[in-house]
């Protein structure tokens, strides 16, 4: 059983048990894979970063990118193991690259540099937030603005709480943080709706062609 097999039918049975209708179970199921995703991405992700030394920076952008994407929204992949993959990559990268530039970025710098990303990131979310996701498209304009607020809400609390990192205990953490940021708004954009499903594409491609050869080998075998 998949992850979206799981996520059905625990839908399916909640739905049946609190007689919910077919739009509501829909977004029950859809919410319910996003909870067993996230899940499974934060074990294998947490484990990486310990490994490879990034662990703090790591968990402080996946803390920001994570609560920033349920409220904003973004492009997905059409498979979980191709969005895992991203996901991990992107959190990764975004570690590895904190802890790099962290370095070397003076304290005014960043600070200048969250700014930036904050009022960049603002724009982005007054013209695109919410992000249509599968199974959950906002077409309320109530909902529609309550969304924007909630996401600029949220950025104002990262901005404020990136610039005590920076003064108080480390600036990697506030750059991994940042990039993490910059992901997210880049994903609900229309350009990263474009980005996305090219690099789902690529993924599928390279996926196929794994299995064909892993195909041929087994026949070899026999």
């Amino acid at each position: 059983m998949n992850l979206s097999q799981m996520a059905g039918g625990t839908a399916n049975y909640l739905a049946k048990e609190l007689s919910l209708d077919t739009g509501k179970t829909d977004t029950l199921r859809f919410g319910l894979e996003i909870i067993l995703a996230v899940l499974i991405k934060g074990i294998i992700l947490l484990s990486l970063a310990h490994f490879l030394g990034i662990l703090p920076e790591v968990t402080f952008a996946m803390a920001c990118g994570v609560i920033y994407r349920l409220l904003s929204g973004g492009a997905h992949c059409n498979g979980y193991w191709r969005c895992l993959t991203l996901g991990v990559l992107s959190y990764l990268g975004a570690g590895e690259l904190g802890l790099y530039l962290g370095s070397y970025l003076s304290k005014d710098l960043l600070v200048y540099s969250l700014l930036a990303g904050y009022l960049l990131s603002s724009l982005c979310i007054i013209a695109w937030v919410p992000g249509e996701v599968p199974f959950k498209k906002i077409t309320i304009v109530s909902e529609r603005i309550m969304f924007k607020l909630l996401s600029l809400g949220y950025l104002s609390l990262w901005l404020g709480t990136s610039i005590i990192i920076v003064h108080y205990t480390s600036s990697s953490l506030a750059v991994a943080g940042l990039i993490a940021v910059i992901i997210q708004t880049i994903s609900f954009s229309p350009p990263g709706y474009k980005t996305i499903y090219q690099l789902d594409k690529l993924l599928a491609g390279l996926a196929r062609l794994f299995k064909e050869r892993r195909c041929l080998a087994n026949a070899a075998d026999h």
